[in-house]
């Protein structure tokens, strides 16, 4: 295979003119050829904001930076660009998952071809942008709310929109039967042994339409206990008829109304809040925890270095639509600290997505 994309890579090089874009365009087919749909809708729908890195990429002269100058840490080009480090980061680290520019350690950048070629003038001259580039952690003020001519934050928004919920909603329940796979990497059946059965063993807060439910009770329909599926009544008005889950409204951000559950499940939650609003709702259910209780945040847990692509785009889209942010296992480990929990497990269970399960508890 090695040998294949070295004859490949010769061959373009070695290639001029219209022969040369008529190469490009049969590999551009050949990849998309064996695309599956969903590949082809990711591929699609995310792009955009790779342009908009690149754009961003001009302005601070990121690319010109790294071409001239060579190789620099975070903090480095942090003190060139004035941009808030914490954005600054995020961004760079997307720039590198997609090949703008090249990633050589933890917090460390230098220039690959791409990044040369958008250094050029001619680059400078098509790709244009102007911003400052501070971090964005106010849900009401992101670039969602001029697209939709708004005052309010993106999930309020949908719950005054039935048929952008109804969507949303879709989408959601098809990314929960992804996100399911954690089922089968935790050891829910020997951590909940000799569980009460009248007392609360899974609930599901913020739990959508109770895919996660439906797959809990299917997955372990011996596990003692009730589940129970959590979310605004305007949602929960669509949820799965599954037999033997309780549904109850509730506003995560109020206080938990079930007490001392096994498990309290936040499925890719804390993702769509930023630092202090994702602190509301883990304090709000630790008010309800026993010293058996266990929150399992389902949620992206991102490597410290090389992110994959659709990860870093995920983040930089929650970043724009809602001020919120993908985490590494350090951030969700200083999260959870600062409001007393304390991290017993970590699975990583899908290391492409980095989709991952934490286990949380008071002590």
């Amino acid at each position: 295979m090695s040998t294949l994309l070295e004859d490949v890579r010769q061959l373009l090089a070695s290639a001029e003119g219209p022969s040369r874009k008529l190469l490009l365009i049969q590999l551009h087919e050949i990849i998309v050829s064996v695309e599956t749909p969903e590949e082809t809708a990711t591929r699609i729908s995310l792009y955009p904001v790779q342009t908009s890195a690149a754009r961003i990429g001009q302005d601070l002269k990121i690319f010109e930076t790294l071409t001239n100058s060579g190789p620099k840490s975070l903090q480095e080009l942090q003190e060139i660009t004035k941009a808030h480090p914490l954005t600054l980061g995020r961004l760079l680290r997307y720039m590198a998952s997609v090949g703008l520019i090249r990633e050589t350690g933890v917090d460390l950048f230098d220039a690959n071809k791409k990044c040369q070629n958008l250094a050029t003038p001619e680059a400078v001259t098509i790709v244009t942008h102007l911003n400052n580039y501070q971090d964005v952690t106010d849900g009401k003020a992101t670039v969602f709310q001029p697209a939709y001519n708004t005052d309010l934050d993106t999930y309020t928004w949908f719950s005054e929109h039935p048929e952008n919920r109804a969507a949303l909603i879709k989408y959601m329940a098809m990314e929960q039967k992804v996100r399911g796979r954690w089922l089968d990497e935790y050891p829910i059946e020997t951590a909940s042994q000799g569980w009460d059965p009248k007392e609360p063993v899974f609930v599901d807060v913020g739990g959508n339409i109770g895919v996660y439910c439906a797959m809990f009770k299917n997955r372990f329909p011996e596990v003692p206990g009730r589940t129970i599926l959590q979310d605004l009544p305007s949602t929960l008005a669509h949820a799965l008829p599954t037999p033997g889950v309780e549904s109850l409204g509730h506003d995560f951000f109020e206080p938990q109304p079930v007490k001392g559950a096994k498990f309290y499940h936040l499925g890719w939650v804390l993702h769509n809040w930023n630092d202090e609003k994702s602190k509301q709702i883990l304090l709000q259910i630790k008010s309800a925890m026993t010293a058996q209780s266990v929150i399992l945040i389902n949620d992206m847990i991102l490597p410290e270095t090389g992110v994959p692509s659709f990860s870093s785009t995920l983040d930089l889209v929650m970043l724009g639509a809602c001020g919120s942010r993908e985490r590494t296992m350090k951030e969700w480990t200083q999260i959870l600290g600062e409001v007393g929990l304390v991290v017993k497990d970590s699975i990583v269970y899908d290391r492409n997505l980095c989709h991952g399960i934490i286990a949380a508890t008071l002590g």
